[in-house]
């Protein structure tokens, strides 16, 4: 199995622990958020993972090298931090086959990655999780084994539960549809949209996911992360 994990993001809704280093290397329980992910995709069997630097992206390199446990460990930068779809576009030609991708700041259980690497036929499956609340979240609208849609943060019920837990399995196939995706109204190239032009060719599955999920976008969901982790 590979991986590409994703870890340019600026860390904004952070800034005072991201100030001097990028957000992969903020620590959770005394191990940076990157460590955690990276030994999660070990423990899912995963031998290579392609990491996506940008701000201060030589901290990263300088912590973790080229090897992590098991893992072979690569890197290549997003230089302006254009979104996700373009990060994961930097991956083109550096991954072969079908691959995981992840994110420095979402933590999920080795299982999780398994099971989407499992998950056959699809050029992309990705894990939905259920929440209580989700229209402040990327909804997922599902039908049978398919993922139909992915609406970003609808703000209103829209008959779905199921949330974009941040964790994927792509084909080749992705690049183009990435190449494809066009600027988001927040100003960026968003996966979410990449994923929604497969989903429109009916190209798209799903795994639910009842696991722990570690999603860390703010110095509060740090602090509640150290109490569940």
């Amino acid at each position: 199995m590979k991986a590409v994990v994703l870890a340019a993001g600026l860390g904004k809704r952070m800034r005072s622990l991201t100030k001097d280093k990028p957000k992969a290397l903020v620590e959770l329980n005394g191990k940076p958020l990157l460590q955690h992910v990276l030994e999660s995709l070990e423990k899912a069997g995963v031998k290579e993972v392609l990491i996506v630097v940008g701000f201060k992206g030589r901290l990263v390199r300088k912590k973790f090298g080229k090897q992590f446990g098991k893992i072979k460990l690569s890197y290549v930068t997003q230089r302006i931090p254009m979104g996700t779809a373009h990060a994961v576009l930097k991956a083109r030609g550096k991954v072969k086959g079908r691959f995981l991708v992840g994110s420095c700041d979402v933590v999920v259980e080795p299982g999780l990655w398994k099971r989407l690497w499992a998950k056959k036929g699809f050029d992309a499956v990705v894990a939905l999780r259920p929440e209580k609340n989700p229209e402040k979240f990327g909804v997922a609208l599902v039908k049978g084994k398919k993922l139909m849609q992915l609406v970003e943060k609808p703000g209103r019920k829209i008959g779905s539960d199921l949330v974009n837990a941040g964790a994927y399995s792509f084909s080749q196939k992705i690049f183009p549809a990435l190449v494809e995706t066009r600027v988001s109204r927040r100003g960026e190239f968003e996966i979410t949209d990449s994923i929604n032009i497969l989903a429109a060719g009916e190209k798209t599955g799903f795994v639910e996911y009842r696991g722990k999920c570690l999603d860390i976008g703010s110095r509060e969901d740090l602090k509640n992360a150290k109490e569940k982790k």
